[in-house]
Protein backbone atom coordinates (compact mmCIF):
# COMPACT_ATOMS: atom_id res chain seq x y z
CA UNK A 1 0.00 0.00 0.00
CA UNK A 2 2.51 2.71 -0.94
CA UNK A 3 0.27 5.14 -1.39
CA UNK A 4 -1.54 4.96 1.99
CA UNK A 5 2.33 4.42 3.88
CA UNK A 6 3.19 7.73 1.96
CA UNK A 7 0.42 9.59 2.89
CA UNK A 8 1.09 8.54 6.60
CA UNK A 9 4.82 9.35 6.72
CA UNK A 10 3.94 12.55 5.35
CA UNK A 11 1.43 13.18 7.97
CA UNK A 12 3.84 12.55 10.95
CA UNK A 13 6.55 14.91 8.77
CA UNK A 14 3.73 17.82 8.47
CA UNK A 15 4.97 20.80 10.41
CA UNK A 16 2.53 19.77 13.39
CA UNK A 17 3.09 21.07 16.68
CA UNK A 18 2.87 17.28 18.81
CA UNK A 19 1.65 17.61 22.09
CA UNK A 20 3.90 16.12 25.11
CA UNK A 21 2.43 12.72 26.39
CA UNK A 22 -1.31 12.61 27.12
CA UNK A 23 -0.47 10.50 30.00
CA UNK A 24 2.14 12.86 31.64
CA UNK A 25 5.78 11.37 32.15
CA UNK A 26 8.05 13.32 29.90
CA UNK A 27 10.51 12.22 27.76
CA UNK A 28 10.54 8.72 29.95
CA UNK A 29 6.87 7.96 28.38
CA UNK A 30 7.33 9.21 25.03
CA UNK A 31 10.97 7.31 24.57
CA UNK A 32 9.54 4.25 26.52
CA UNK A 33 6.51 3.96 25.01
CA UNK A 34 7.96 4.03 21.31
CA UNK A 35 10.40 1.36 22.39
CA UNK A 36 7.66 -1.02 23.59
CA UNK A 37 6.27 -0.52 20.25
CA UNK A 38 9.28 -1.53 18.43
CA UNK A 39 10.00 -4.71 20.75
CA UNK A 40 5.97 -6.04 20.84
CA UNK A 41 6.70 -5.80 16.87
CA UNK A 42 9.76 -8.03 17.18
CA UNK A 43 8.05 -9.93 19.91
CA UNK A 44 5.17 -11.09 17.29
CA UNK A 45 8.02 -11.81 14.05
CA UNK A 46 9.69 -13.79 16.07
CA UNK A 47 7.04 -16.30 17.26
CA UNK A 48 5.78 -16.23 13.68
CA UNK A 49 8.62 -16.85 12.08
CA UNK A 50 9.95 -19.67 14.76
CA UNK A 51 6.28 -21.09 14.17
CA UNK A 52 6.58 -20.92 10.65
CA UNK A 53 10.08 -22.78 10.20
CA UNK A 54 9.06 -25.27 12.50
CA UNK A 55 5.75 -26.30 11.23
CA UNK A 56 7.33 -26.18 7.52
CA UNK A 57 10.00 -28.71 8.58
CA UNK A 58 7.54 -30.98 10.67
CA UNK A 59 4.80 -30.86 8.01
CA UNK A 60 6.29 -29.11 4.87
CA UNK A 61 2.26 -30.76 3.28
CA UNK A 62 0.68 -27.94 4.97
CA UNK A 63 2.72 -25.26 3.06
CA UNK A 64 -0.61 -23.65 1.23
CA UNK A 65 -2.06 -23.53 4.85
CA UNK A 66 1.16 -22.06 6.19
CA UNK A 67 1.59 -19.50 3.92
CA UNK A 68 -2.26 -18.38 3.83
CA UNK A 69 -1.83 -18.04 8.15
CA UNK A 70 1.83 -16.23 7.58
CA UNK A 71 0.11 -13.72 4.73
CA UNK A 72 -2.59 -12.61 6.80
CA UNK A 73 -0.68 -12.31 9.92
CA UNK A 74 1.95 -9.92 7.91
CA UNK A 75 -1.09 -7.89 6.81
CA UNK A 76 -2.90 -7.50 10.23
CA UNK A 77 0.81 -6.51 11.68
CA UNK A 78 0.71 -3.92 8.82
CA UNK A 79 -2.36 -1.83 10.83
CA UNK A 80 -1.65 -3.07 13.57
CA UNK A 81 2.02 -1.11 13.40
CA UNK A 82 0.69 1.81 11.92
CA UNK A 83 -1.91 2.53 14.92
CA UNK A 84 0.93 1.85 17.23
CA UNK A 85 3.20 4.19 15.89
CA UNK A 86 0.21 6.71 15.65
CA UNK A 87 -0.46 6.36 19.37
CA UNK A 88 3.33 6.68 19.92
CA UNK A 89 3.34 10.21 18.29
CA UNK A 90 -0.18 11.58 18.87
CA UNK A 91 -0.77 10.45 22.82
CA UNK A 92 2.36 9.09 23.96
CA UNK A 93 4.57 12.26 23.07
CA UNK A 94 7.14 10.55 20.54
CA UNK A 95 6.22 13.22 18.04
CA UNK A 96 6.80 16.06 21.12
CA UNK A 97 10.20 14.38 21.80
CA UNK A 98 11.79 14.68 18.58
CA UNK A 99 10.79 18.52 18.02
CA UNK A 100 12.19 19.20 21.24
CA UNK A 101 15.19 16.88 21.24
CA UNK A 102 16.56 17.20 18.11
CA UNK A 103 16.77 20.88 17.50
CA UNK A 104 19.30 23.77 16.71
CA UNK A 105 20.31 27.28 17.89
CA UNK A 106 18.82 29.06 15.82
CA UNK A 107 15.52 30.83 16.70
CA UNK A 108 12.10 30.80 14.42
CA UNK A 109 10.03 33.42 14.64
CA UNK A 110 8.38 32.04 17.82
CA UNK A 111 11.30 32.54 19.49
CA UNK A 112 11.55 28.87 19.80
CA UNK A 113 15.04 26.69 18.38
CA UNK A 114 13.89 25.39 15.39
CA UNK A 115 14.13 21.80 14.62
CA UNK A 116 16.95 20.82 12.88
CA UNK A 117 16.98 19.97 8.83
CA UNK A 118 15.15 16.99 8.19
CA UNK A 119 14.86 16.17 11.71
CA UNK A 120 11.66 15.64 10.60
CA UNK A 121 11.93 11.89 9.32
CA UNK A 122 12.83 11.00 12.96
CA UNK A 123 8.58 11.30 13.98
CA UNK A 124 8.24 8.22 12.13
CA UNK A 125 11.53 6.61 13.04
CA UNK A 126 9.06 3.73 15.27
CA UNK A 127 7.72 2.44 12.09
CA UNK A 128 11.38 2.12 10.08
CA UNK A 129 12.55 0.53 13.18
CA UNK A 130 9.70 -2.16 12.85
CA UNK A 131 10.41 -2.43 9.07
CA UNK A 132 13.94 -2.97 9.63
CA UNK A 133 13.00 -5.38 12.68
CA UNK A 134 10.35 -7.42 10.14
CA UNK A 135 13.29 -7.38 6.72
CA UNK A 136 15.48 -9.19 9.66
CA UNK A 137 13.37 -11.48 11.17
CA UNK A 138 10.97 -12.56 8.17
CA UNK A 139 13.82 -13.63 5.71
CA UNK A 140 13.88 -16.98 7.66
CA UNK A 141 10.24 -17.69 7.37
CA UNK A 142 10.41 -16.56 3.63
CA UNK A 143 13.32 -18.54 2.82
CA UNK A 144 11.26 -21.37 4.80
CA UNK A 145 8.54 -20.66 2.37
CA UNK A 146 10.81 -20.46 -0.83
CA UNK A 147 12.71 -23.93 -0.55
CA UNK A 148 9.61 -26.03 0.83
CA UNK A 149 7.44 -28.23 -1.46
CA UNK A 150 4.84 -30.78 -0.47
CA UNK A 151 7.47 -33.21 -0.75
CA UNK A 152 10.24 -31.80 1.30
CA UNK A 153 12.89 -28.87 1.55
CA UNK A 154 14.60 -28.37 -1.61
CA UNK A 155 18.01 -26.87 -2.52
CA UNK A 156 16.96 -23.78 -4.79
CA UNK A 157 18.46 -20.51 -4.31
CA UNK A 158 17.12 -17.43 -2.25
CA UNK A 159 18.80 -14.34 -1.36
CA UNK A 160 21.24 -14.02 1.43
CA UNK A 161 19.96 -11.83 4.34
CA UNK A 162 21.64 -9.14 3.42
CA UNK A 163 20.46 -9.54 -0.13
CA UNK A 164 17.31 -9.71 1.14
CA UNK A 165 17.23 -6.42 2.84
CA UNK A 166 18.61 -4.35 0.63
CA UNK A 167 16.25 -5.72 -2.13
CA UNK A 168 13.33 -4.53 0.12
CA UNK A 169 15.40 -1.50 1.51
CA UNK A 170 15.91 -0.50 -2.54
CA UNK A 171 12.38 -0.76 -2.95
CA UNK A 172 10.80 1.35 -0.02
CA UNK A 173 13.30 4.05 -1.01
CA UNK A 174 11.87 4.56 -4.23
CA UNK A 175 8.53 3.88 -3.98
CA UNK A 176 8.15 5.37 0.01
CA UNK A 177 10.90 7.08 0.47
CA UNK A 178 11.74 9.51 -2.32
CA UNK A 179 8.21 11.46 -1.90
CA UNK A 180 8.30 11.53 1.52
CA UNK A 181 11.86 13.38 1.47
CA UNK A 182 11.22 15.36 -1.34
CA UNK A 183 8.08 16.81 1.28
CA UNK A 184 10.65 17.13 4.12
CA UNK A 185 13.43 18.78 1.94
CA UNK A 186 9.99 21.57 1.59
CA UNK A 187 9.24 21.68 4.78
CA UNK A 188 13.46 22.42 5.92
CA UNK A 189 13.53 25.16 3.46
CA UNK A 190 9.69 26.46 5.10
CA UNK A 191 11.63 26.67 8.27
CA UNK A 192 14.98 27.84 7.21
CA UNK A 193 14.45 30.51 4.42
CA UNK A 194 10.88 30.60 4.40
CA UNK A 195 11.15 33.80 1.71
CA UNK A 196 12.48 31.28 -0.82
CA UNK A 197 9.36 29.01 -0.51
CA UNK A 198 7.36 32.15 -1.47
CA UNK A 199 9.09 32.82 -4.76
CA UNK A 200 7.34 31.78 -7.74
CA UNK A 201 10.13 29.95 -9.45
CA UNK A 202 10.36 28.02 -5.83
CA UNK A 203 6.47 27.22 -5.82
CA UNK A 204 6.56 26.55 -9.69
CA UNK A 205 9.63 23.91 -9.10
CA UNK A 206 7.58 22.20 -6.43
CA UNK A 207 4.49 21.35 -8.35
CA UNK A 208 5.81 20.38 -10.96
CA UNK A 209 8.44 17.76 -9.37
CA UNK A 210 5.43 15.06 -9.03
CA UNK A 211 4.83 15.24 -12.73
CA UNK A 212 8.34 15.23 -13.58
CA UNK A 213 8.87 12.49 -10.88
CA UNK A 214 5.89 10.24 -12.69
CA UNK A 215 8.02 11.01 -16.32
CA UNK A 216 11.08 9.99 -15.01
CA UNK A 217 10.12 7.08 -12.87
CA UNK A 218 11.19 4.14 -15.67
CA UNK A 219 14.82 5.57 -15.58
CA UNK A 220 14.86 5.48 -11.63
CA UNK A 221 13.33 2.09 -11.37
CA UNK A 222 16.32 0.14 -13.84
CA UNK A 223 18.95 0.74 -11.69
CA UNK A 224 17.12 0.91 -8.33
CA UNK A 225 15.47 -2.16 -8.05
CA UNK A 226 18.38 -4.14 -10.57
CA UNK A 227 16.08 -4.76 -13.41
CA UNK A 228 18.07 -6.30 -16.61
CA UNK A 229 17.32 -6.35 -19.84
CA UNK A 230 15.03 -9.46 -20.74
CA UNK A 231 17.32 -12.22 -22.53
CA UNK A 232 16.85 -12.92 -26.15
CA UNK A 233 14.73 -16.43 -26.54
CA UNK A 234 11.55 -17.79 -26.79
CA UNK A 235 9.89 -15.37 -23.84
CA UNK A 236 10.90 -12.36 -25.48
CA UNK A 237 10.14 -13.04 -28.95
CA UNK A 238 6.43 -14.33 -27.77
CA UNK A 239 6.16 -10.80 -25.46
CA UNK A 240 6.85 -9.19 -28.62
CA UNK A 241 5.10 -11.21 -30.94
CA UNK A 242 1.98 -10.29 -28.77
CA UNK A 243 2.88 -6.51 -28.54
CA UNK A 244 2.78 -6.16 -32.20
CA UNK A 245 -0.77 -7.59 -32.49
CA UNK A 246 -1.78 -5.02 -29.86
CA UNK A 247 -0.05 -2.62 -31.25
CA UNK A 248 1.74 -1.83 -28.34
CA UNK A 249 5.08 0.06 -27.90
CA UNK A 250 7.58 -0.03 -24.96
CA UNK A 251 11.23 0.82 -25.09
CA UNK A 252 11.86 -2.58 -23.09
CA UNK A 253 11.30 -5.70 -21.56
CA UNK A 254 12.80 -5.98 -18.27
CA UNK A 255 13.56 -8.66 -15.76
CA UNK A 256 13.19 -8.29 -12.09
CA UNK A 257 15.51 -10.79 -10.24
CA UNK A 258 13.58 -11.64 -6.85
CA UNK A 259 15.50 -15.20 -6.37
CA UNK A 260 11.63 -16.67 -6.60
CA UNK A 261 10.03 -14.56 -4.23
CA UNK A 262 7.41 -12.80 -5.99
CA UNK A 263 4.99 -13.49 -9.18
CA UNK A 264 4.15 -10.17 -10.60
CA UNK A 265 4.33 -7.76 -13.61
CA UNK A 266 3.99 -4.24 -13.92
CA UNK A 267 3.87 -1.38 -16.86
CA UNK A 268 6.17 1.46 -15.55
CA UNK A 269 6.26 5.21 -17.52
CA UNK A 270 3.70 7.40 -19.53
CA UNK A 271 5.43 7.75 -23.06
CA UNK A 272 6.45 5.07 -25.23
CA UNK A 273 10.11 6.18 -25.52
CA UNK A 274 10.77 5.25 -21.65
CA UNK A 275 8.39 3.01 -20.75
CA UNK A 276 9.05 -0.75 -19.80
CA UNK A 277 7.07 -3.66 -19.40
CA UNK A 278 8.55 -5.34 -15.75
CA UNK A 279 8.20 -9.52 -15.01
CA UNK A 280 10.04 -11.06 -12.17
CA UNK A 281 11.72 -14.07 -12.61
CA UNK A 282 9.37 -16.46 -11.04
CA UNK A 283 6.43 -15.30 -12.76
CA UNK A 284 8.08 -16.13 -16.21
CA UNK A 285 9.77 -19.78 -14.33
CA UNK A 286 5.32 -20.33 -13.09
CA UNK A 287 2.72 -19.40 -15.66
CA UNK A 288 2.40 -21.15 -19.07
CA UNK A 289 2.93 -19.41 -21.97
CA UNK A 290 -0.35 -18.97 -22.85
CA UNK A 291 -1.10 -17.11 -18.98
CA UNK A 292 1.79 -15.40 -19.35
CA UNK A 293 0.77 -13.74 -22.63
CA UNK A 294 -2.35 -13.23 -20.39
CA UNK A 295 -0.45 -11.23 -17.83
CA UNK A 296 1.53 -9.31 -20.46
CA UNK A 297 -2.15 -8.30 -21.92
CA UNK A 298 -3.62 -7.28 -18.42
CA UNK A 299 -0.58 -4.54 -18.15
CA UNK A 300 -0.79 -3.48 -21.53
CA UNK A 301 -4.88 -2.81 -21.07
CA UNK A 302 -3.64 -0.29 -18.28
CA UNK A 303 -1.57 1.67 -21.31
CA UNK A 304 -4.31 1.41 -24.02
CA UNK A 305 -7.08 2.78 -21.18
CA UNK A 306 -4.72 5.70 -20.25
CA UNK A 307 -5.20 4.10 -16.46
CA UNK A 308 -1.60 5.63 -15.41
CA UNK A 309 -2.52 9.28 -16.98
CA UNK A 310 -5.77 9.26 -15.52
CA UNK A 311 -4.31 8.17 -12.17
CA UNK A 312 -2.04 11.08 -12.06
CA UNK A 313 -4.35 13.67 -13.61
CA UNK A 314 -6.84 12.67 -10.74
CA UNK A 315 -4.20 12.94 -7.96
CA UNK A 316 -2.99 16.33 -8.96
CA UNK A 317 -6.50 17.89 -9.95
CA UNK A 318 -7.99 16.14 -6.46
CA UNK A 319 -4.85 18.16 -4.46
CA UNK A 320 -5.74 21.24 -6.01
CA UNK A 321 -9.32 20.68 -4.94
CA UNK A 322 -8.89 20.08 -1.76
CA UNK A 323 -6.07 22.43 -1.02
CA UNK A 324 -8.76 24.97 -2.26
CA UNK A 325 -11.57 23.40 -0.14
CA UNK A 326 -9.31 24.12 2.66
CA UNK A 327 -8.31 27.40 2.11
CA UNK A 328 -12.39 28.05 1.67
CA UNK A 329 -12.64 26.89 4.78
CA UNK A 330 -10.32 28.37 6.45
CA UNK A 331 -11.22 31.62 5.23
CA UNK A 332 -14.80 31.25 6.00
CA UNK A 333 -13.61 30.65 9.13
CA UNK A 334 -11.72 33.53 9.61
CA UNK A 335 -14.85 36.03 8.34
CA UNK A 336 -16.74 34.35 11.04
CA UNK A 337 -14.43 35.16 13.69
CA UNK A 338 -14.14 31.66 14.27
CA UNK A 339 -10.81 30.74 16.54
CA UNK A 340 -9.79 27.43 17.65
CA UNK A 341 -8.64 27.25 21.53
CA UNK A 342 -4.77 26.40 21.86
CA UNK A 343 -5.41 22.69 23.12
CA UNK A 344 -6.82 21.79 19.37
CA UNK A 345 -4.60 23.66 17.24
CA UNK A 346 -2.14 20.33 16.95
CA UNK A 347 -5.61 18.28 16.29
CA UNK A 348 -7.17 20.41 14.06
CA UNK A 349 -3.74 20.92 11.69
CA UNK A 350 -4.23 16.82 11.14
CA UNK A 351 -7.96 16.57 9.88
CA UNK A 352 -7.26 17.78 6.45
CA UNK A 353 -4.44 14.88 6.27
CA UNK A 354 -6.81 12.68 7.60
CA UNK A 355 -9.45 13.86 4.57
CA UNK A 356 -6.86 13.33 2.46
CA UNK A 357 -6.16 9.69 3.18
CA UNK A 358 -10.02 9.18 3.32
CA UNK A 359 -10.59 10.63 0.47
CA UNK A 360 -7.34 8.79 -1.47
CA UNK A 361 -8.75 5.17 0.25
CA UNK A 362 -12.25 6.00 -0.50
CA UNK A 363 -12.17 7.73 -4.04
CA UNK A 364 -8.79 7.04 -5.81
CA UNK A 365 -10.10 2.91 -4.52
CA UNK A 366 -12.92 2.94 -6.25
CA UNK A 367 -11.43 4.32 -9.29
CA UNK A 368 -8.29 2.15 -8.97
CA UNK A 369 -10.14 -0.84 -8.80
CA UNK A 370 -12.61 -0.48 -11.64
CA UNK A 371 -9.62 0.15 -13.59
CA UNK A 372 -7.97 -2.92 -12.84
CA UNK A 373 -11.03 -4.78 -13.82
CA UNK A 374 -10.98 -3.26 -17.23
CA UNK A 375 -7.28 -4.36 -17.71
CA UNK A 376 -8.18 -7.42 -16.64
CA UNK A 377 -11.18 -7.34 -19.23
CA UNK A 378 -7.83 -6.41 -21.47
CA UNK A 379 -5.86 -9.53 -20.71
CA UNK A 380 -8.58 -11.94 -21.84
CA UNK A 381 -9.01 -10.17 -24.63
CA UNK A 382 -5.35 -10.13 -25.67
CA UNK A 383 -5.75 -14.48 -25.29
CA UNK A 384 -9.22 -14.68 -27.34
CA UNK A 385 -10.02 -15.64 -30.78
CA UNK A 386 -12.88 -14.24 -32.70
CA UNK A 387 -15.60 -16.23 -31.87
CA UNK A 388 -17.32 -16.10 -28.98
CA UNK A 389 -18.51 -19.61 -28.13
CA UNK A 390 -15.23 -20.90 -28.68
CA UNK A 391 -14.21 -24.41 -26.79
CA UNK A 392 -10.35 -24.22 -26.88
CA UNK A 393 -7.53 -22.82 -28.64
CA UNK A 394 -5.04 -25.01 -30.71
CA UNK A 395 -2.08 -24.17 -32.89
CA UNK A 396 -3.90 -23.01 -35.73
CA UNK A 397 -6.26 -20.90 -33.87
CA UNK A 398 -6.07 -17.06 -35.66
CA UNK A 399 -6.02 -14.21 -32.85
CA UNK A 400 -7.23 -10.82 -34.10
CA UNK A 401 -5.31 -7.61 -34.62
CA UNK A 402 -6.02 -4.92 -31.06
CA UNK A 403 -7.39 -7.51 -29.08
CA UNK A 404 -10.86 -6.81 -30.33
CA UNK A 405 -12.25 -10.75 -29.58
CA UNK A 406 -13.78 -12.01 -26.48
CA UNK A 407 -13.99 -15.63 -25.98
CA UNK A 408 -14.33 -17.98 -23.23
CA UNK A 409 -11.29 -19.81 -23.15
CA UNK A 410 -9.87 -16.15 -23.42
CA UNK A 411 -11.46 -15.37 -20.30
CA UNK A 412 -10.91 -19.02 -18.36
CA UNK A 413 -6.80 -18.54 -19.53
CA UNK A 414 -6.66 -15.21 -17.65
CA UNK A 415 -8.40 -16.44 -14.88
CA UNK A 416 -5.89 -19.38 -14.84
CA UNK A 417 -3.16 -16.93 -14.56
CA UNK A 418 -4.69 -15.08 -12.00
CA UNK A 419 -5.56 -17.86 -9.44
CA UNK A 420 -1.53 -19.06 -10.14
CA UNK A 421 -0.14 -15.53 -9.08
CA UNK A 422 -2.75 -15.36 -6.15
CA UNK A 423 -1.25 -19.19 -4.74
CA UNK A 424 1.75 -17.86 -5.51
CA UNK A 425 1.73 -14.59 -3.35
CA UNK A 426 0.01 -16.87 -0.48
CA UNK A 427 -3.91 -16.13 -1.42
CA UNK A 428 -6.08 -18.97 -1.37
CA UNK A 429 -9.66 -19.44 -1.93
CA UNK A 430 -11.97 -19.47 0.94
CA UNK A 431 -13.64 -22.77 1.46
CA UNK A 432 -17.72 -23.03 0.82
CA UNK A 433 -18.62 -23.20 4.52
CA UNK A 434 -21.13 -21.75 7.20
CA UNK A 435 -19.82 -18.07 8.00
CA UNK A 436 -18.62 -17.24 10.61
CA UNK A 437 -16.97 -13.86 12.29
CA UNK A 438 -13.55 -15.43 11.80
CA UNK A 439 -14.33 -15.76 8.12
CA UNK A 440 -15.50 -12.40 8.23
CA UNK A 441 -12.39 -10.85 9.35
CA UNK A 442 -10.15 -12.53 6.92
CA UNK A 443 -12.65 -10.87 3.99
CA UNK A 444 -12.11 -7.55 5.61
CA UNK A 445 -8.47 -7.79 6.09
CA UNK A 446 -7.77 -9.37 2.38
CA UNK A 447 -10.07 -6.96 1.23
CA UNK A 448 -8.19 -4.08 2.94
CA UNK A 449 -4.79 -5.42 1.60
CA UNK A 450 -6.26 -5.30 -2.17
CA UNK A 451 -8.04 -2.12 -1.54
CA UNK A 452 -6.69 -0.79 -5.11
CA UNK A 453 -6.84 -4.24 -6.52
CA UNK A 454 -9.78 -6.27 -5.19
CA UNK A 455 -9.73 -9.90 -3.87
CA UNK A 456 -8.79 -12.57 -6.69
CA UNK A 457 -12.01 -13.93 -5.65
CA UNK A 458 -14.22 -10.85 -6.92
CA UNK A 459 -12.23 -10.43 -9.80
CA UNK A 460 -12.39 -14.20 -10.94
CA UNK A 461 -16.66 -14.00 -10.51
CA UNK A 462 -16.43 -10.86 -12.55
CA UNK A 463 -14.60 -12.24 -15.28
CA UNK A 464 -16.51 -15.78 -15.27
CA UNK A 465 -19.73 -14.12 -15.08
CA UNK A 466 -18.82 -12.57 -18.55
CA UNK A 467 -19.07 -15.67 -20.34
CA UNK A 468 -21.53 -15.87 -22.52
CA UNK A 469 -22.80 -12.58 -21.90
CA UNK A 470 -21.09 -9.72 -24.25
CA UNK A 471 -23.86 -7.07 -23.49
CA UNK A 472 -22.42 -7.39 -19.48
CA UNK A 473 -19.18 -6.70 -20.61
CA UNK A 474 -19.92 -3.70 -22.92
CA UNK A 475 -22.36 -2.52 -20.16
CA UNK A 476 -19.14 -2.83 -17.75
CA UNK A 477 -17.25 -0.14 -20.26
CA UNK A 478 -19.45 2.20 -20.25
CA UNK A 479 -20.12 2.56 -16.91
CA UNK A 480 -16.36 2.79 -16.24
CA UNK A 481 -16.03 5.21 -19.52
CA UNK A 482 -18.91 7.37 -17.42
CA UNK A 483 -17.35 6.85 -14.30
CA UNK A 484 -13.82 8.42 -15.52
CA UNK A 485 -15.57 11.25 -17.24
CA UNK A 486 -17.77 12.28 -14.84
CA UNK A 487 -14.75 12.31 -11.85
CA UNK A 488 -12.78 14.47 -13.72
CA UNK A 489 -15.45 17.08 -14.60
CA UNK A 490 -16.40 17.25 -11.62
CA UNK A 491 -13.03 17.55 -10.72
CA UNK A 492 -12.77 20.61 -12.45
CA UNK A 493 -15.86 22.19 -12.13
CA UNK A 494 -15.08 21.83 -8.24
CA UNK A 495 -11.60 23.56 -8.92
CA UNK A 496 -13.02 26.20 -10.87
CA UNK A 497 -16.03 26.87 -8.56
CA UNK A 498 -13.21 27.11 -5.51
CA UNK A 499 -10.94 28.87 -7.26
CA UNK A 500 -12.81 31.60 -8.28
CA UNK A 501 -14.35 31.66 -4.33
CA UNK A 502 -11.09 31.96 -2.49
CA UNK A 503 -9.02 33.99 -5.29
CA UNK A 504 -6.78 32.28 -7.82
CA UNK A 505 -3.89 34.50 -6.16
CA UNK A 506 -4.43 33.30 -2.98
CA UNK A 507 -4.67 29.43 -4.19
CA UNK A 508 -1.44 29.87 -6.11
CA UNK A 509 -0.03 30.81 -2.58
CA UNK A 510 -1.75 28.64 -0.90
CA UNK A 511 -0.53 25.63 -2.82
Amino acid sequence: MPILVVLALAAACAPVEWLAPLTGGGREVAVGFAATAVGLALAVAITLRRWVVRTLRHSPIRKPDIADTYSRVRRVMFFLNIGTVTLAVLVFGWGWFVQTTVVVTQLGDDGKPLLAPFAELLVPLPYFAMLLVAWLVYYDAERALHRTTVLGPIDRPFWSRAGYMFNHARQFALLVMLPVLLFAFQQTILRFDPETTQADWFQIASLACMPLLLIAMPLLIKPVLGLTSMPAGPIRERLEALAARLHFRCSDFLLWPTHGAAANAMIVGLVPRIRYVVFTDRILEDLPADELDAVFGHEVGHAKHGHIWNYAAFLALSMTVLAALLLCIGMELDAAGVTVPMWARTWVKLVPMLFVAGYIFVVFGHLSRRCERQADVYGCRAVSCGDPNCTGHGERTLYPERAVGLCATGIRTFVRALERVGLSHGHTEPAAERRSLSAFVKEIFAWLAAWQHSTMPRRVTFLLNLIGHPERERRFQRSVTLMRWGLMLSLVAALYGLGSAVGWSELWKYM
